[in-house]
């Protein structure tokens, strides 16, 4: 094919895949996905994305009517992608759906509904790794009945949407005007890389964007300090204070190289496609980042490094012409978009480290009288919720940073820096920063929440959807805040007789090394 020709086609491609994209597919899975019974946490839904109760009758009617037509219309119009592509979408579907079919039952509400709702998506989910036109369905499925539209599983989601919208548009495409050059599957290699390393730009340009000069983030930003705050929160303290503060000292050192390394790891993806070694290393290094994120603070973004070792294979076997100018200007128009507002909405996570961690956390009280610490795993599916702001509407206390310790105002970040633990620093701050979360009706709802989950796990219904020789199939969290002072509860230690909330601050100095308890108050006590 002429290289005019063909760049006018694949402009065509691209233009009409993101116009399907961001103008019909996205509005629509939004609305479907609420229509389906999602909730709107924290407007609605007990505790997150995971809904409440059985799909709405009109809800599921009015879904049909829009989802299946439209699958119809793929299944007979749309274009399978050809590997290498075809590999990224099957991977970020098998991941999403693996997370969401092995997450634990909402044991407070009713499990026939939800074994039901499983089996559906399983089905539908088998059949969109078989034809990729049913991608759609079940994305509205897993987003609408298993809450899978959360951070962690976006840019897998977000891919899977794309090869959809290609799909269409390829295939109407080659209806109107049938060519025999394959390259099309090339601009769906593109796309998907776009849409991956977009998540990375987006984080890499809100660090820059942070303080006055484009480099206060990397020469001033304390990364030690949140290594320091997921220790607190419950990540790898299986390991002593001792043990952690060797690990703490020689990162102070090298926290400069640290931040430099993060933006060139995350910025990398506005080299991708002019070479095949760059795209490829752009994507390595997004990997290899994800997993020393993992290593440093327990957030698990085992989703993005999934789907990035898909992209490395499948870029490692694309044909060479996917590489050059043109595909890197692709790359460069969405990403773009996409910092402009146009597309997307990646979160930012751009933030300052700060040493001060406020936190709810639950415990729990047997009838023997032992207390055990509730992590966030064991609150699965709402295993992200409680392991973020979950309780903050259940206290009056004020917060000043986000659940790690992080800020945006540099005001904030200087003055907890210095805090001065005795005085009164950290009560002006509070009244001048501080935001209240206070929402009784919350409140209430949270308690007959807990009350109905442990008297129904104490009267011996499942939690988990596998059968217990195969637990160990269960998808990993995304926070790993599993450790602590106490010993994790099991449903083997026992009926729990009460559950407490309760409100921690802890303050690491970096000086001394240490971890201050400032508080630890009891919010409520929940009889079971």
């Amino acid at each position: 094919m002429d290289p005019s020709v063909r760049w006018l086609w694949d402009a065509c491609d691209v233009v009409g895949t993101f116009a399907l994209y961001r103008l019909a597919i996205s509005p629509a899975m939004k609305w479907g996905a609420y229509a389906l019974g999602s909730g709107r946490f924290p407007a609605t839904g007990s505790n997150g994305l995971y809904p409440d109760a059985a799909v709405p009758g009109r809800g599921a009617v009015h879904t049909a009517l829009v989802f299946l037509p439209l699958t119809a219309i793929a299944l007979v119009l749309g274009r399978t992608p050809d590997a290498p592509a075809s590999w990224v979408s099957t991977a970020a579907l098998a991941a999403v759906l693996w997370k969401c079919l092995t997450f634990d039952y909402d044991v407070s509400r009713g499990l026939s509904w939800q074994r039901v709702d499983r089996l559906v998506i399983a089905a539908t989910g088998g059949a969109a790794l078989v034809w990729p036109q049913c991608g759609m369905l079940a994305l509205i499925l897993l987003c609408g009945r298993l809450g899978a539209w959360t951070h962690h599983s976006k840019a897998a989601i977000r891919i899977l949407k794309m090869t959809f919208a290609w799909s269409v548009t390829a295939g109407v495409h080659e209806h109107l005007a049938p060519r025999s050059a394959p390259e099309t599957d090339s601009v769906l290699l593109v796309l998907v890389v776009a849409v991956f390393l977009s998540h990375y730009v987006v984080a890499c340009v809100s660090k820059l964007r942070l303080g006055p000069r484009p480099w206060d983030w990397v020469t001033k930003n304390r990364t030690d300090h949140l290594v320091a705050s997921a220790y607190s929160w419950g990540w790898a303290r299986f390991l002593t204070e001792r043990q952690v503060r060797r690990i703490l000292r020689p990162l102070a050192t090298v926290a400069v190289w640290m931040n430099a390394g993060t933006i060139v790891a995350e910025g990398l993806g506005f080299t991708a496609f002019l070479s095949r070694g760059l795209t490829v290393a752009a994507i390595s290094i997004a990997v290899v980042f994800s997993l020393v994120v993992f290593i440093t603070s327990g957030i698990f973004f085992w989703e993005n490094i999934a789907v990035g070792i898909a992209l490395i294979m499948a870029l490692s076997a694309a044909p060479a012409p996917v590489f050059g100018v043109e595909s890197w200007l692709i790359t460069m128009a969405v990403l773009l978009a996409v910092l402009s507002g146009l597309a997307w909405r990646p979160s930012k996570l751009g933030w300052w480290d700060t040493p001060f961690v406020a936190r709810v956390y639950w415990t729990g009280r047997t009838s023997t009288g032992e207390v055990f610490r509730i992590h966030n795993g064991f609150m699965s599916p709402f295993d992200r919720e409680f392991s973020r702001m979950r309780g903050y509407a259940l206290t009056d206390e004020e917060f000043v940073t986000f659940p790690l310790g992080g800020v945006e105002d540099a005001h904030v970040r200087d003055r907890l820096n210095a805090l001065r633990l005795e005085g009164e620093d950290l009560a002006e701050i509070k009244r001048e920063y501080g935001r209240v979360y206070r929402d009784d009706e919350d409140r209430a709802l949270h308690v007959s929440y807990l009350r109905e989950l442990f008297a129904r796990l104490n009267e011996g219904v499942p939690k988990s959807p596998l059968p217990r020789s195969l637990r160990w199939l269960k998808a990993p969290g995304g926070h790993l805040y599993y450790w602590g002072d106490l010993p994790a509860y099991r449903l083997d230690r026992g009926p729990l007789e009460a559950v407490q909330i309760r409100y921690q601050e802890v303050y690491y100095q970096s000086g001394r090394q240490t971890w201050v308890r400032l508080r630890d108050e009891l919010i409520l006590d929940v009889p079971v």
